[in-house]
Parts: structure tokens; sequence; C-alpha cells
């Protein structure tokens, strides 16, 4: 599946009730295939971007498998379908969300972004009661501050492409996630079979896709087999042309 022909136009902030003084938070939405390299590109972003960024990642917010709001897998497999918003507690991501909009970035307790790929460490963090602290990168800058959302199904949620400044979605053909798969390490093993693939993981993708595309406008697609520098580059100057609008810089 290829990028579709849809609108590249950077959406609106005007729509955002969450974002008070202006410019003081801006957010990027990272979303795409699994194995697209969202998270591979938010830990190189983070590293170099020059203002404090906070990282908050969908997974974290994946339900346990005996929870009973999972979908069933179809059959001849058996356990919980993971690639539905059914198996997020979105209502918890919205509310970290919005509790970090409207917080100045300095009172936001920030804990090292290294390792954001072990996704052992991320799956289930934002259940835990009081969650953990946020990953990120504090930094004292005259830019805005940034949250860096990442997340699988982040722009089917209808809340959330509202809450973006600039959305980007990671695409791969079905043969080149299939080959991306097979070298991730997975936190239940029946997830990283080929059938799991075929028969829930690439359907489910193919079909939010479509839901996605017909609903949310503005969304930049990345071809997932680009040079990962050539993809980091291209994001981080838009985040940059970004931060440098003169309407952000006058509400600093």
């Amino acid at each position: 599946m290829r990028e579709p022909m849809a609108s590249r136009t950077v959406p609106s902030s005007q729509n955002q009730p969450v974002k008070s003084g202006g410019c003081k938070w801006l957010v990027i939405g990272l979303s795409g295939v699994t194995g697209g390299g969202k998270t591979t590109l938010a830990t190189q972003l983070i590293a170099s971007l020059p203002t404090t960024t906070v990282y908050l990642c969908q997974d974290e917010y994946i339900l346990p498998d005996h929870h009973q709001a999972h979908l069933k897998v179809p059959e001849p497999l058996q356990g919980p379908n993971k690639n539905s918003l059914c198996s997020v507690d979105m209502t918890k991501m919205i509310a970290d969300i919005k509790h970090i909009l409207l917080t100045d970035s300095a009172d936001i307790n920030l804990v090292d972004f290294i390792g954001l790929e072990d996704r052992g460490k991320v799956i289930g963090q934002g259940l835990n009661t009081p969650r953990p602290p946020f990953r990120g990168h504090k930094q004292r800058s005259h830019w805005p501050s940034l949250l860096l959302l990442d997340g699988f199904l982040l722009f089917n949620h209808p809340e959330v492409p509202l809450m973006c400044d600039l959305l980007y979605f990671i695409t791969l053909t079905k043969r080149q996630c299939l080959e991306r798969r097979k070298m991730k390490v997975f936190t239940s093993s029946s997830l990283s079979t080929q059938q799991y693939f075929e028969l829930c993981a690439w359907p489910q993708y193919e079909r939010h896709f479509t839901d996605m595309c017909e609903s949310v406008k503005g969304i930049h697609f990345i071809d997932g087999e680009s040079p990962r520098h050539a993809v980091y580059k291209r994001v981080f100057t838009d985040i940059m042309n970004m931060l440098d609008r003169d309407d952000c810089q006058k509400q600093i």
C-alpha cells in the first residue's frame, strides 16, 4: 500500500481548545504501519530538536491480554486482537495529552528517552497508577515546547488529529511490512507469527488506513522505504519551520 491522493495542507490549530497560550505547545503526530520506523524517527527528533520535547506513545496504553475490551482474533487463531482501538485505553491517553498541553513544560518531570524502541519497557506503562513519568528531553529555549505523539492507530481516534499541528503517516507495502516484522521482538510470541500478520495485523491495517484517509485531512505521507536520514531531515525541517513561524514567536 502506497501513499494515497490526500491533502497535504497542515491542519489549523484553531480547533484545539486544550492549547492555552497560543503556541505554548506544538503537537507532532507520528503514525503508520507496524515496522515503519515511527519510534526510530521519534528518537532522532527528541535527540536533536532544540526545545523541550515530551514523548507519548500509544503502546503505553495497550490493555492487558486478559482485558475484556480486546476483540478476538479470527479463527483458527486464538487470543486477543491487539490491532484495534478497542485494545487501547484512549480515554487515559487523551487525558494525559490534555494534562501535558495545559502544563508549563518547566513543571513536567521527564525521564530519559533513551531506549524507546524496547517495547517491553513501554507497553502497558500508561495503565499504572500513578503513571510513570513522561519520557523526553528538557531544554531551555525561546521556542515553544513540543509534544511528540507516536502510535499505530493515532489518527483513527477523532480527537487526536485535531490536537496535532503536523501529522505524519509512514507507509510500507505488505511484503516490506512482513519483512520488517520478522526482525521485531514482540511481547507475545503469537503476535510475531506470519499467520497473525496475514489474518489479523495486515487486514486491520488496511481497514484502519482506509477509514483514516476518509476522515482525516492534512496528513503528510512518508514512504517507509526511504532512507532514514532523508525521512528524519524532512520532518525535522518541517518542525523547525513551524517553530520559527512569526506568529509563534510573537506569542512566546
